[in-house]
């Protein structure tokens, strides 16, 4: 059987508090033999020896179960503080940290990407099949980002039916190739969620980072770019860099 490494720790710290209980009761009396030869050696020893064998494994169990229900009050704080209840994706505040390292990784001859998707007409879903079929759409879309989050990357939802994309590709038609990927997705299985009683979409704005770019101001670009995408017709992934230079291109027509 396996140890977890939390175990293991526990286990570690009982043998040494062992030891140490050992070597704390046999020395001192070994000293006052030195001191008062009357007294039977072999029966001091051996009390010094077995008394603290007996005593030690006890305080040591105490100890490794408060240790181990530390850890797992530190683990169920972590995963409340960065894991999205319903959907198991990291939430906001896990994205946010990930994300920033992911862009202070990300060297020279890679792009940084940051995306945000949106649930096409997931009010009229929750109006249409009931709140219960709206929390099974965000699992399912959930779980087929979180099947999909690159090794570079993480896919985190945000908010209501908002997710976020950030990760580090070799460049930018890597980038739109993934984010494309995610919508077709997304429209091929998320429609079991209501039972094949609709079809489910969502449209995605991405934009990759310019020097100086902060993570906040990449998802403002790309939320920019997802509003295009609802504007297009939805059910499509748009760069926020070539809807912005449409846009120039149209104002200057």
């Amino acid at each position: 059987m396996r140890l977890s490494a939390d175990l293991r720790r526990g286990l570690v710290s009982g043998g040494l508090i062992t030891a140490f209980s050992v070597f704390a009761s046999v020395v001192p009396t070994y000293i006052w033999l030195q001191i008062d030869p009357v007294i039977r050696a072999p029966d001091v020893l051996l009390s010094a020896l077995v008394l603290p064998m007996l005593i030690a494994p006890s305080c040591a169990f105490y100890i490794i179960r408060a240790r181990l229900r530390a850890d797992q009050l530190a683990r169920q704080n972590h995963r409340l503080a960065n894991v999205d209840e319903l959907t198991g994706l990291p939430n906001r505040r896990a994205f946010f940290a990930a994300a920033q390292g992911l862009q202070a990784a990300a060297g020279q001859n890679r792009v940084f990407v940051c995306a945000i998707a949106d649930i096409d007409n997931f009010k009229q879903v929750n109006d249409t099949f009931g709140h219960e079929a709206g929390d099974r759409v965000l699992k399912t879309v959930g779980g087929i980002f979180r099947s999909m989050t690159p090794g570079s990357g993480i896919i985190a939802r945000l908010g209501g039916e908002e997710f976020a994309m950030a990760g580090v590709f070799g460049d930018r038609y890597a980038a739109q190739v993934f984010c494309e990927q995610m919508v077709a997705r997304v429209a091929a299985e998320a429609g079991l969620a209501i039972e094949r009683q609709g079809r489910l979409t969502i449209s995605l704005g991405f934009c990759i980072a310019a020097p100086g770019e902060t993570v906040s101001t990449l998802l403002s670009r790309a939320d920019h770019a997802l509003y295009q995408a609802k504007l297009a017709g939805k059910n499509c992934a748009l760069d926020a860099e070539v809807t912005w230079t449409q846009r120039a291109q149209a104002a200057n027509h």
